[in-house]
């Protein structure tokens, strides 16, 4: 009896991280759907800051070459440059945390149906193995349960690294445009 409560026990809380670790991979879509906005507004800024730099891709190249002198502008191109590539690899990382992902979760109605019915095959042709009962579908279902907790916390543990990821782009981005306007104003 008491193994029965304990069980119940350990079910209600593998079944309450299950829910758990499903709500996050939602939340984590969101809060990147944020950080796509934000990547959006520096990609604007950066492109403003890039036109507002006036110096051509032909005049970058000279500098780059020694065949023109190192320029304020030049300077703000290489921030706007650093800005561009940070952008693209956190708009990268966004779309690879957005991209449909399958989630294990707890079996339908049929799943368990199916399993009982197999489960009652194989007792009726080899009437030494156990018939289904309701403690073994309780330990199918938890078991089932610690699968999908360990598969879906491995998904939203890489969505929330490549999270980090974009964040310290956005970082990168919005210092590197914060660096060109301070050029621009001194």
């Amino acid at each position: 009896m008491a193994a029965t409560e304990v069980m119940r026990e350990v079910e209600s809380i593998a079944f309450e991280r299950d829910r758990q670790e499903f709500a996050m991979g939602d939340t984590l879509d969101i809060k990147t759907g944020i950080l796509l906005a934000i990547l959006t507004f520096l990609a604007i800024l950066t492109g403003d800051l890039l036109k507002a730099s006036g110096i051509s891709h032909v005049e970058v190249l000279a500098t780059l070459t020694g065949n023109a002198p190192v320029s304020v502008a030049f300077f703000q191109w290489i921030a706007q440059f650093i800005s561009v590539v940070a952008l693209i690899v956190g708009g990268f990382n966004s779309i690879r945390v957005l991209w449909p992902r399958y989630y294990n979760r707890d079996s339908s109605p049929m799943g368990y149906r199916d399993w009982i019915a197999k489960v009652d095959k194989q007792h009726a042709e080899f009437p030494e193995t156990e018939p289904v009962t309701v403690e073994e579908l309780a330990r199918y279902r938890l078991d089932s349960a610690i699968e999908g907790i360990k598969e879906n916390a491995d998904i939203n543990k890489f969505k929330s690294d490549l999270m980090g990821w974009t964040f310290a782009c956005i970082a990168v981005s919005f210092s590197a445009n914060v660096a060109s306007l301070l050029m621009r104003l001194f």
